[in-house]
């Protein structure tokens, strides 16, 4: 797991988890001044009937939550691959921050990032639900 003393020293502030939160000791985390917080995103490859309503609703508290914290310093996203829901959460942060389409927002999460969106269907299944969060 993660060193948490070291997230702190190198300016982490805050810790999101975009899956369940299995094996995070939020108590370690905020005994160290580390806001944490689990927004979970459908963990489903390919996405099954009720994922994209689902991920189109938390969006919007995933991306309050980074904004929130990400000036005072840096802020972890997770899920178990960081590629999928990782790169879900990080597009609509993009697209929220820097006014881009949500296509844009997924070349640049790839360009760092080049298994994002890789899970079965989640290429159509992501623009999908950004485009729909652009119009929130």
């Amino acid at each position: 797991m993660w060193d948490i003393e070291q997230l702190q020293r190198n300016g982490v502030v805050a810790i999101l988890s975009v899956n369940d939160g299995e094996m995070v000791h939020e108590s370690l985390i905020k005994s160290h001044n580390i806001v944490y917080m689990k927004l979970p995103l459908s963990s489903n490859a390919p996405p099954r009937t009720g994922d994209f309503e689902f991920c189109v609703k938390v969006l919007p508290e995933i991306v309050d939550f980074i904004k929130q914290h990400y000036l005072l310093g840096t802020v972890v996203i997770h899920c178990k691959s960081g590629k999928d829901r990782t790169g879900l959460a990080l597009a609509a942060f993009l697209m929220s921050t820097k006014s881009i389409t949500p296509l844009e927002a997924i070349a640049l999460v790839k360009s760092k990032r080049n298994i994002a969106f890789t899970a079965p269907k989640w290429d159509t299944f992501a623009l999908k639900v950004l485009r729909a969060f652009e119009n929130t």
